[in-house]
């Protein structure tokens, strides 16, 4: 096999697969199903600006001319927890987006392991309110934005705690 095309073929499955979000560490229904609910949203309009693009693109080639196209906004952002502690950390994220009118967006129940990472979706922008703690620790809270330009968030017990002296 010619080595371009093989290389070709990792790299697409690198992308496919490594960017790929999922609910293993989810445990509150609710929360699974809205994230199975984001990513089908966002697959569809994915694939609707592929369709218009392809359209445009036809439309432009055939009577040879410049049609601007313009993606729809984006609605959602992956987003990764990773547990950089020796415990397991169990996660809750609240925000004030609501979804659908069935409820706020929030994604509680997640139980990461140690060293584990969880990748989600979250609404473009949002600012969330993470609320985190060990079974040894007392709950922390940490703030983040989607609108970032650092897509990883990392956890670990204490890294909220002010030191005084």
């Amino acid at each position: 096999m010619n080595r371009n095309i093989f290389l070709s073929i990792i790299l697409a499955v690198i992308i496919c697969f490594g960017g790929c979000t999922n609910t293993r560490y989810l445990t509150d229904s609710l929360s699974i199903g809205r994230q199975h609910d984001m990513r089908k949203h966002r697959t569809g309009r994915n694939l609707g600006d592929v369709c218009k693009y392809f359209v445009y693109s036809c439309i432009s080639w055939a009577s040879d001319s410049e049609s601007s196209f313009r993606p729809s906004e984006r609605n959602f952002k992956r987003i990764t927890l990773r547990n950089e502690s020796a415990d397991s950390l169990f996660v809750n994220m609240v925000t004030d987006i609501v979804w659908k009118e069935t409820g706020y967006c929030d994604i509680m129940g997640i139980a990461l392991p140690p060293q584990a990472h969880q990748k989600l979706l979250a609404p473009f922008p949002a600012a969330y309110n993470v609320f985190f703690k060990t079974r040894f620790s007392d709950e922390e809270k940490f703030e983040i934005r989607t609108d970032n330009k650092h897509p990883v968030f990392r956890l670990r017990a204490g890294m909220t705690i002010l030191k005084v002296d």
